[in-house]
C-alpha cells in the first residue's frame, strides 16, 4: 500500500519538474531573443556612429577646403575638438565591443543550456549550432578593429589636412 501512495507524489513531483523545466526553458529562450535584439542594436548603432563621424570629417574637410586663411588659435581649437570627438568615438567602439562580448558569452551559455553543443542531443550524431568564437579581446571582435581603424585614418587625414591648409 505504501508504493501505491508512493507513485502518485512521485508523479506529481515529475510532473512540477516537468514544469519547472518549461518554464526555464522559456526564461531562456526571452533571454536570448533580448540579447539577440540588444546585438542587432549595438551593430546599427555602431554602423551610425561611425558613419556620422566620416560626415563630420567630411564636412570639416569640405569647410576648411573653402576657407582662404586660418588663424593658429583656430587651428588649435578645430585640431582639438577633432581629437576629442576621435577619442569619443573610439571609445565607445571598445565600449560596445565589450558589451557585444558579454552578449555573446551569455547567448552561448544559453545555448549550453539547451545542450546546443551536446553532440545527439537534437540530431543523430551532430551537434545543433556550431563553436562560437572563443576570443578573450573583445576589441579584437565583430567590425569594431575595422571601424576604429577607418576612424583612425580618417582622424590622421584630416589632421594632417588641416596641418597642412595652415602653414601652407
Amino acid at each position: 500500500m505504501k508504493s501505491l501512495v508512493m507513485v502518485p507524489r512521485k508523479w506529481r513531483e515529475f510532473k512540477e519538474l516537468e514544469k519547472l523545466d518549461s518554464v526555464r526553458a522559456q526564461v531562456l529562450a526571452e533571454l536570448a531573443k533580448e540579447q539577440g535584439s540588444q546585438l542587432r542594436f549595438m551593430a546599427d548603432l555602431d554602423l551610425r556612429l561611425v558613419f556620422g563621424y566620416l560626415t563630420a570629417q567630411f564636412i570639416l574637410v569640405g569647410w576648411i577646403s573653402a576657407q582662404q586663411s586660418l588663424t593658429l588659435s583656430l587651428v588649435w581649437a578645430i585640431l582639438l575638438v577633432n581629437a576629442l570627438l576621435f577619442c569619443v568615438i573610439v571609445l565607445l567602439l571598445v565600449r560596445h565591443g565589450r558589451r557585444r562580448h558579454q552578449a555573446s558569452l551569455t547567448l552561448r551559455n544559453i545555448d549550453i543550456a539547451l545542450q546546443l553543443y551536446d553532440e545527439g542531443a537534437y540530431f543523430d550524431g551532430r551537434i545543433k549550432n556550431p563553436d562560437r568564437q572563443r576570443s578573450r579581446n573583445p576589441l579584437l571582435l565583430y567590425w569594431h578593429p575595422i571601424y576604429i581603424g577607418i576612424c583612425s585614418v580618417a582622424f590622421v587625414v584630416v589632421t594632417l589636412l588641416i596641418s597642412f591648409t595652415r602653414f601652407a
